[in-house]
């Protein structure tokens, strides 16, 4: 990574000393020989006669040090790394300087010696400097800066991306550009391309904006990228029983072999078709499937293709819409297939992380009828017997549930979600290394052709990711959904073999609620390891859907772009 930084050392010297800012000097007089004497030091400043303008501020009592950071500040405009460090050192320590100027010193001397290639040195004197100096995009600039040079892009990029959305206007476009050095170098294709396009639009005919061009062109959005998974899983409940009993192919379910270990894997791929000015388009795929260890007729296939279009409609905003077909079997038996259309807008805030707005369309297909349950004789109470018995309990007259409990249907959702990347307090940035917190609202309506799956349906999510030190991350994941259904259903809460059920008449309504947590840990670039929990627990007011569910299993996970 230092010859990276060496590469471009024609540029970064002529623009990194323009972002340095001058102290202020609260407590002064607002008018009088003093404030004169203030304004013209940082006229003298502004015009580069740092000798001058410390000579003004040096003999008023009480001003110098002040005087001497100014005249460190100005030196380190002019590229006069020496003299300015000189003149900070002295600063140290005056008892003129309020505390955020005690901090001021530091950082600029973390500058000063940044550019005389004392690296160690400099990231001393920045995290002396945290806490107490006003200028945190100069502080997370010049952090990001050493940790780009030391090769640590997962600390680097967030840096760097916070100084440019802290004060772009003193930043810009020096942390971009090298945010996306560093996102290229943690294989982050998409927020290099983002970041360079940046630097673009801010300097696009300036020698930064041409350099950031000749990388967005060597950073394909999509050349391609494939990532998945494989992995061994324990399920407690791989039906998703209740406590009913249900039949298939006209047997009854019972409780036996509902539990069993199941190997899994999944695997999704991208490639970029086009890109043209801010249009952009592509083509994904994916499989997911698993192999049961005892329940081989449940072994699930599910590959999908589709298709995107992108548009960039600034240097924070993207557009896209997506097209999915899937079709799914299960043991080797259609089962599913799946249309899916969605159109997204994503924003990245300038300090408050990036919120993405979504609306999408869904179409099932199932590729199976459901059972016909035998009616009773009807009559009663008492609740008659089932005529001939069947060995299971019998339905009232006139229930159809091949026709009620079709699930064929289509859904229509709008959802908003934001995620945003937590400052992490100096005092425990050795142990948290980054915080990504996020949560999001989906609300959906379901259209099926039989009444048993009608409903409305209000979603709540949120989770939290922590980085670790050894690249070990570990996050947690929380949902909660409620499923207003609009008819009753047609299972009962009460089954006796061979006796006619009753049904309730009010409408279906259910509580979900998902718990994951999962730990990882890199092992290259490119592979890691992970292990997973998940928890879920659906309540409902029909004991066919009220059941929970536990998987706890361990992966191992590749991503290629």
């Amino acid at each position: 990574m230092g010859e990276i930084l060496r590469k471009h050392s024609a540029i970064i010297g002529g623009v990194l000393i323009l972002g340095v800012g001058l102290t202020t000097f609260p407590g002064l007089a607002t008018a009088g020989p003093v404030e004169e004497a203030v304004a013209a030091a940082k006229r003298d400043v502004e015009t580069g006669r740092c000798e001058q303008a410390y000579r003004r501020l040096a003999s008023i009592d009480g001003l110098e040090s002040r005087a001497r950071l100014l005249a460190g500040q100005c030196r380190i405009r002019a590229g006069l790394y020496p003299e300015a460090l000189g003149d900070l050192d002295l600063a140290r320590g005056g008892r003129d300087l309020t505390s955020g100027q005690v901090g001021d010193v530091e950082l600029y001397r973390g500058v000063a010696l940044y550019h005389l290639e004392r690296y160690s040195e400099a990231a001393a004197a920045l995290d002396t400097a945290s806490g107490l100096t006003r200028e945190a995009a100069q502080l997370a600039l010049y952090r990001g800066l050493i940790a780009l040079r030391e090769g640590d892009n997962d600390r680097a990029a967030p840096s760097l991306e916070s100084a440019a959305r802290l004060s772009p206007r003193l930043t810009e476009p020096v942390a971009s550009y090298y945010a996306g050095l560093a996102w290229q170098g943690a294989a982050e294709r998409t927020k290099a391309r983002a970041a360079f396009q940046r630097v673009i639009d801010i300097d696009g005919d300036g020698a930064w904006g041409k350099e950031a061009r000749k990388l967005l062109e060597s950073t394909e959005l999509f050349p391609y990228f494939v990532r998945g998974s494989v992995g061994i899983e324990y399920d407690d409940n791989v039906l998703l029983r209740g406590d009913v009993t249900q039949i298939v192919d006209g047997n009854p379910l019972t409780n036996a072999g509902e539990n069993d270990w199941r190997g899994v894997w999944e695997i999704e791929g991208g490639v970029q078709l086009f890109s043209d000015g801010d249009w952009s388009g592509g083509v994904t795929a994916s499989y997911a499937g698993n192999g049961h260890y005892e329940l081989g007729d449940l072994d699930t296939h599910y590959p999908t293709i589709g298709g995107y279009l992108a548009n960039r409609f600034g240097p924070d905003t993207i557009g896209q819409i997506r097209y999915q077909f899937g079709h799914a079997w299960v043991d080797e038996d259609p089962y599913l297939q799946t249309h899916t259309t969605e159109l997204s807008l994503a924003h990245t805030w300038q300090e408050a992380g990036t919120t993405v707005v979504i609306l999408d369309a869904l179409v099932n297909d199932l590729r199976f009828e459901p059972d016909l349950v035998a009616d009773g004789p009807g009559g009663g109470p008492p609740a008659p017997a089932c005529s001939p018995a069947v060995g299971v309990a019998c339905s009232p007259v006139g229930v159809n549930e091949n026709r009620e409990r079709e699930r064929d249907g289509y859904g229509l959702s709008g959802a908003i979600a934001h995620r945003f990347l937590v400052p992490v307090p100096d005092l425990i940035d050795e142990i948290l290394e980054q915080i990504e917190i996020g949560g999001g609202y989906r609300f959906r309506f379901y259209d099926s052709e039989g009444e048993e799956w009608e409903h409305f349906s209000h979603l709540l999510s949120a989770g939290i990711e922590i980085e670790l030190p050894l690249d070990i991350s570990v996050a947690t994941r929380f949902s909660y959904e409620h499923r207003d259904f609009l008819n009753p259903s047609t299972f009962p809460d009460v089954e006796t073999v061979n006796v006619e059920y009753t049904l309730s008449n009010s409408d279906r309504s259910e509580h979900e609620v998902i718990i994951e947590g999962e730990v990882e840990k890199d092992l290259t670039e490119n592979i890691s390891v992970s292990a997973r929990y998940s928890y879920l627990n659906n309540d409902s007011n029909r004991d066919a859907y009220n059941y929970d569910r536990h998987i706890v299993g361990g992966y191992l996970n590749f991503r290629f772009d």
